[in-house]
C-alpha cells in the first residue's frame, strides 16, 4: 500500500515539474540553442549545402546569384571603391610606373656634379647617314660660370660606342691652321655636334661673320645667313668717295649680306675692286669685327668626326659623361 502511495506521489511530482517547465519556456529555448549549432554537412560542401533545418527560413539557405558585373540587390551605391578590373588597371599602371623609373635611374648611371647646368637634346640623332646625324647641348641660363666640356662624351648605352667632344676655333680663321682651345660654354649658350667631319676641317664657334661660310660649304643644320651689311661696310663719306668712286657705293648698295661680290661693273674704280676683295669675305668681316662685343655667337659647331653613323635610327638610349664618365644628361627614344 505504502508503495503505491509514494509511486503515485512521484508522478504528480514530475507531471507538476513538466508543466511548470512549459510554461516558462523551456522549448523556446531549446529551438534557440538549436539555432546557434552550425549546419554539420557545410564541413564536406565547403557551405553550399541546401540542407536547412526545420526552423530556419528557406530564403537563407542560399545567397542570390549575381553574375560578373552586376550590383548585389539592396547594396546600390554602397560601394566606394571601382570595380576590380579598374583597380587592377590602376595597379598595373603604378607598376609599370615605378619600373620605368627604375630602369632609368640603371641607365643614367653615376651623377655628375653638372647635372642640370647642362642638357643633351636629342635633335637628328635618328636621321640616317653621319652627315645628318646631330645632336644638341645647351647650358642653363641660370649658370654661374662658363662649363667646359671639351674632354665630354656621348655613349649609347645600348650599342656602347662612345664618342668624344673636341676642342675647337674661335674665331675659326678660312685658310689658316687654327688654334685648337677647350670649348666652354656660357649660360645660356649652345653646341651642335654633328657625327660627322666638319667640312672646315675643324670644330668653330659662330660668329657674326659664318654666314659667309655657309657660301661655300654645305652644314647641317644650315649655317645663319646673317652677316653685317656691305654698305656698313663702306661708309659714305667724302674721304671714301674721293677714293672708291661713286660707282663703288653705287654698286655696294646692290651686294646682299653674306656674299661675294660677283659681275663687278666694269666702271668701279681698282681700288674699289681692292676693297671689295679685302672687306667682303669671311676673313675680311673678321677681322674688321672680331673686337666687337657682339661678334661671337651662341653657338659652338663640334664635329665628332665619326666615319659613320653614332646612333641607332629607332630606340636608343644616349649619355652625356663628364670627363670622369659621370652621367650629366640622357635622351632616350
Amino acid at each position: 500500500m505504502i508503495v503505491r502511495v509514494l509511486i503515485g506521489f512521484a508522478i504528480v511530482t514530475l507531471a507538476v515539474l513538466i508543466f511548470l517547465w512549459l510554461a516558462t519556456g523551456g522549448v523556446q529555448e531549446i529551438a534557440t540553442i538549436a539555432r546557434g549549432i552550425t549546419n554539420p554537412l557545410r564541413i564536406f560542401s565547403g557551405g553550399l549545402s541546401s540542407f536547412r533545418l526545420p526552423w530556419q527560413p528557406e530564403q537563407l539557405t542560399r545567397g542570390p546569384i549575381v553574375n560578373a558585373g552586376e550590383e548585389i540587390p539592396g547594396t546600390e551605391g554602397t560601394q566606394e571603391h571601382g570595380a576590380p578590373e579598374e583597380e587592377l588597371a590602376g595597379a598595373q599602371k603604378e607598376y609599370d610606373a615605378i619600373v620605368k623609373e627604375m630602369q632609368s635611374a640603371q641607365n643614367f648611371g653615376e651623377p655628375s656634379p653638372y647635372r642640370g647646368q647642362v642638357t643633351l637634346m636629342q635633335a637628328s640623332a635618328a636621321q640616317s647617314g653621319a652627315s645628318e646625324e646631330y645632336m644638341e647641348l645647351e647650358a642653363a641660363w641660370d649658370n654661374t660660370a662658363p662649363v667646359k666640356i671639351s674632354g665630354w662624351s656621348l655613349q649609347s648605352a645600348l650599342t656602347g660606342i662612345r664618342a668624344y667632344v673636341p676642342r675647337g676655333a674661335h674665331p675659326f680663321i678660312l685658310g689658316s691652321v687654327n688654334i685648337q682651345n677647350d670649348i666652354y660654354l656660357d649660360p645660356g649658350s649652345s653646341a651642335i655636334l654633328p657625327s660627322g667631319a666638319s667640312p672646315l676641317g675643324t670644330s668653330f664657334r659662330e660668329n657674326a661673320c659664318t654666314g659667309y661660310l655657309g657660301r661655300l660649304q654645305s652644314f647641317t643644320p644650315p649655317l645663319e645667313r646673317v652677316c653685317p651689311a656691305p654698305r656698313d661696310e663702306l661708309p659714305f663719306t667724302p674721304e671714301n668717295i674721293r677714293t672708291y668712286g661713286e660707282a663703288c657705293f653705287d654698286f655696294v648698295q646692290t651686294i646682299t649680306s653674306c656674299t661675294f661680290p660677283a659681275d663687278v661693273p666694269s666702271n668701279v674704280s681698282p681700288a674699289c675692286h681692292l676693297f671689295l676683295a679685302n672687306n667682303l669675305s669671311y676673313n675680311g668681316c673678321t677681322q674688321n669685327h672680331r673686337h666687337e662685343s657682339d661678334f661671337a655667337r651662341n653657338t659652338w659647331r663640334m664635329y665628332l668626326n665619326a666615319g659613320g653613323e653614332l646612333w641607332r635610327n629607332s630606340h636608343d638610349i644616349i649619355r652625356l659623361l663628364d670627363q670622369q664618365g659621370r652621367t650629366v644628361d640622357m635622351v632616350s627614344y
